[in-house]
């Protein structure tokens, strides 16, 4: 049996509404939104699977976190024409997040924001946890040229560049990233790819009481914001 996790690419465009009263007995309901030239995809590479194979019991620790290693994907954001977009992911097992503090390039991760959940054990334990950051800066390729990864946390209203080491991903979607300008301002592009690298880690074997052969069962949404 493979153990795999899946990284679901996923788009979404959204229409907003407001309201305001302009009288007791009366109020007015608006529909906003943006008709854009240029729509954007994401995908993934692999199919969007990072496979951590089979991993034998045996080699487990049995009263320690056990590391499972850095892996890599790829995120190619595809864009009609150029424009600027962002985007974020959600945790879709986040009721098996366990602060395992997985390590990415032998860096433990440090906060449970940044910790997405392998899935449970028949018995009903949190297996374990991943976590996603992105390239060092530099490594990104936007429209043939190296980027910059810009990070926001709340809504695109302000941005910063995210550090050379890379940005990581929140388990809530409530971290978006782009590419940005040596000003830290979002780039219009047509083409981005980067290196995401994951990290996975698993809870001690005697707190898994595992019996049977048992699936790394991770899976998050990445999703895209038009800025």
């Amino acid at each position: 049996m493979k153990n795999i996790f899946k990284l679901c690419a996923t788009a979404a465009l959204v229409i907003t509404t407001a309201h305001s009263a302009f009288a007791a007995d009366s109020t007015d309901l608006k529909v906003q939104g943006t008709l854009i030239m240029g729509s954007c995809t994401p995908t993934l590479s692999s199919g969007g699977v990072v496979d951590y194979g089979k991993i034998s019991l045996g080699n487990l620790k049995t009263d320690a976190v056990n590391q499972l290693g850095t892996k890599e994907i790829t995120l190619t954001l595809t864009c009609e024409s150029p424009t600027k977009v962002a985007w974020s992911t959600m945790d879709d097992q986040s009721d098996s997040i366990v602060d395992t503090q997985p390590e990415i390039e032998g860096n433990p991760t440090t906060e449970v924001i940044d910790e997405f959940g392998l899935g449970k054990t028949a018995g009903g334990v949190n297996i374990g946890s991943y976590s996603i950051i992105t390239a060092n800066n530099g490594d990104p390729i936007v429209d043939g040229l190296a980027g910059t990864v810009g990070i926001s946390e709340d809504d695109a209203a302000t941005w910063t560049k995210g550090g050379n080491g890379g940005a990581y991903s929140h388990n809530d979607g409530s971290r978006l990233m782009t590419y940005v300008d040596a000003t830290g301002v979002p780039v219009a592009f047509t083409t981005a790819s980067d290196i995401l690298r994951v990290g996975a880690s698993v809870q001690d074997t005697t707190t898994l009481a595992i019996t049977d052969d048992t699936p790394l069962n991770g899976q998050a949404t990445i999703s895209v914001k038009y800025l």
